[in-house]
């Protein structure tokens, strides 16, 4: 899908599919020449394609086993890692030919394979919108070349788009996975993945947000002045409201999202498209026009943008270990007393032994497996016993402890690596979130009865892109109720009631504070 947006700006002609743009100075050998090094790109990209399966398909298997407790797992995690970093090199690699039979396709106009959607056909020759004489003698000689050079820019964009994404798709089958993962080498692998196809979207995500924004305001100047230039001041006020709202619009969703300027890109993508068609069909560019409107809106498929947030931090494997008396001792000597672990995330419940102004011998502490030492800023020296998950398994295993022999066993905790001396008595630092207490605001549409019109959809697919649309029923009239929303900007949402408010007067519509 992603290809397709990224071609909005490049006219599609359906009814002239089979169409090729025929080359002005290149001999019909060297034409062929062409058409056969993209058709052997074409072949090459189909065989990477079935090398891709054929390898999730053994790393799939790879994994199962490994899950299965199968013998010699550390062979099959050594196998995991070489299928994994396969999998990966030929995904760069098929991203790479893909990109390279992209800029093909835009510049020789041959057909444009789109991921999961079939195909389409690209031609960049004359009916292209912007390569024509009513914007070469609209824009001075600097502005036209600037807006042309923007045009062409959209080809590296687009496969920033489609590599983001696909990268996406990747990494959250990753990070599926890397929860289910036990501690070990395949869990270290899956994160060493995640690190790295991470690294290069948080890359691609700022590259893209630059390059774009370069298009978009090169463009939206350009069309801005063509219409002042020719007092097109209806269209001109229309624009500007619209660009008012896209702002608004840009404002709601910062940070909401994984990658801000792919959502960013899809909402001014869309207000693009609807700019250079009310351009086309004023310039009478009947094909541009034609071209653009045949395109799915980024709104049609808004989540392949709008992507949600993966927790992509590494996991903390917790050494959880029930406190034992183990005869005869395993500890020898202090040297053998490990120094207690302190985890960076989440809560860690030990039972604390004493606290010695100097080390203590092994003998002392009666047997009991596992030991943990610690010296703190107060220079005493602290021992503890056990990992628990929770208070309450920490303070069973104390009382076990005291029975054993143990004077005083105490369950302390570390709680996001801060040493907690009292747990269980409502000073325990707080480790959730806070409730959201953030008014909200969402739109209500009364009286249209058992469907919105499409008009009616259209602005609101336009004005909000990305909000839920419900129907409920109306507690007051018992009639149907259409819900839009929510919004974090009231602005917003008052927006979208003006704007179907023009469309429809006939509705009924309010906004509405929620919590």
């Amino acid at each position: 899908m992603a290809a397709v947006i990224a071609t909005l700006c490049y006219p599609v002609h359906g009814q002239h599919s089979g169409r090729i743009k025929e080359p002005t100075s290149t001999p019909a050998v060297q034409e062929a020449s062409q058409h056969i090094t993209y058709d052997s790109l074409a072949v090459r990209r189909n065989e990477m394609i079935t090398e891709e399966a054929r390898i999730k398909s053994r790393l799939d298997e790879a994994r199962k086993a490994y899950a299965e407790n199968t013998p010699d797992k550390g062979n099959i995690a050594t196998k995991i890692i070489e299928l994994e970093k396969s999998l990966y090199d030929i995904r760069n690699s098929l991203d790479s030919l893909i990109a390279r039979m992209t800029v093909m396709e835009q510049q020789q106009g041959y057909s444009l394979p789109i991921l999961n959607t079939g195909y389409i056909t690209s031609d960049t020759g004359s009916t292209m919108l912007v390569d024509n004489n009513y914007f070469r003698d609209n824009l001075t000689q600097s502005d036209y070349r600037q807006l042309l050079d923007a045009q062409n820019a959209e080809t590296k964009v687009s496969v920033m788009v489609q590599t983001i994404q696909q990268n996406y798709a990747h990494l959250a089958s990753l990070v599926n996975e890397y929860g289910k993962a036990s501690k070990g080498p395949y869990a270290d692998s899956l994160y060493s993945a995640i690190k790295t196809i991470q690294a290069e979207n948080i890359h691609l995500a700022s590259e893209l947000g630059t390059e774009w924004s370069k298009v978009f305001d090169t463009k939206v100047y350009a069309y801005n002045y063509i219409l002042d230039k020719n007092n097109e001041t209806e269209l001109l006020i229309l624009q500007e409201e619209q660009m008012n709202n896209l702002r608004l619009l840009e404002t709601e969703i910062r940070g909401e999202y994984m990658y801000d300027a792919l959502a960013v890109y899809a909402l001014q993508k869309l207000f693009l498209t609807k700019y250079e068609t009310r351009l086309a069909d004023l310039a009478n560019l009947t094909e541009a026009a034609d071209s653009l409107g045949s395109l799915i809106p980024p709104t049609s498929h808004i989540n392949d943008f709008f992507v949600p947030s993966l927790n992509t931090e590494e996991r903390i494997f917790y050494d959880f270990i029930d406190a034992q008396i183990i005869k005869p001792s395993r500890y020898t000597s202090s040297s053998q007393i490990k120094t207690v672990e302190i985890f960076p995330r989440g809560s860690m419940y030990r039972i604390l032994l004493g606290a010695y102004t100097k080390p203590q011998p092994v003998s002392i502490f009666r047997s009991v497996y596992p030991l943990f030492r610690e010296v703190k800023a107060d220079k005493k020296n602290y021992y503890y016993t056990g990992g628990y998950a929770t208070f309450e398994e920490a303070t069973a295993a104390a009382a076990r402890l005291k029975k054993a022999g143990f004077r005083n066993p105490r369950v302390v905790a570390w709680h996001n690596s801060i040493y907690d001396p009292a747990p269980g008595t409502g000073d325990t630092p707080v480790t959730g979130t806070r409730p959201n207490t953030k008014i909200r605001y969402r739109v209500e549409i009364n009286g249209a009865g058992e469907s919105l019109s499409g008009a009616v959809r259209d602005v609101i697919f336009t004005q909000a892109a990305g909000k839920e649309i419900s129907r409920i029923t109306s507690p007051d009239t018992g009639e149907p109720l259409f819900v839009v929303g929510a919004f974090n900007n009231k602005a917003l949402a008052e927006a979208l009631v003006n704007g179907i408010g023009a469309i429809d007067p006939t509705l009924t519509l309010r906004v509405v504070e929620i919590k």
